[in-house]
């Protein structure tokens, strides 16, 4: 089974933990630089697994969108919580890393509707 990787999200989420470093270290808040960038790559990593996840449930004929809906759901869960707990112990810095898995995905939502909102001009 092979899954193709699209790499903008990784080369805009990487614009983005570029800048928030530099604003961060000249702020004088490295570590919640580095927690945002923790955050962004947590994102990846969930729309990554949801790629393998998608392609794994269409190669079988009886399951569908429910199973996909529920192995999302679970997957979105495990990995907010612990952003959360890591967030949680290692506060106020540590709260960056819920401030990066938002961003990543705004940033592929955006990256998601902008071809629809190109078709329906």
């Amino acid at each position: 089974m092979t899954v193709s990787v699209d790499r903008r999200p990784i080369i805009v989420s990487a614009g983005v933990g570029i800048m928030v470093l530099a604003v961060a270290g000249m702020l004088d808040r490295l570590l919640l630089g580095a927690f945002v960038c923790v955050g962004m790559t947590l994102g990846y990593v969930n729309a990554w697994l949801t790629r393998v996840a998608a392609a794994w449930i269409s190669q079988d004929t009886g399951s569908g969108k429910p199973r996909l809906a529920a192995t999302s759901a679970l997957r979105l869960f495990g990995i907010t919580a612990v952003a959360l707990f890591v967030g949680v112990l290692t506060r106020p810095d540590g709260l960056g890393i819920l401030f990066g898995l938002v961003a990543f995905q705004i940033v592929l939502l955006l990256q998601v509707a902008a071809p629809v909102l190109r078709g329906a001009r």
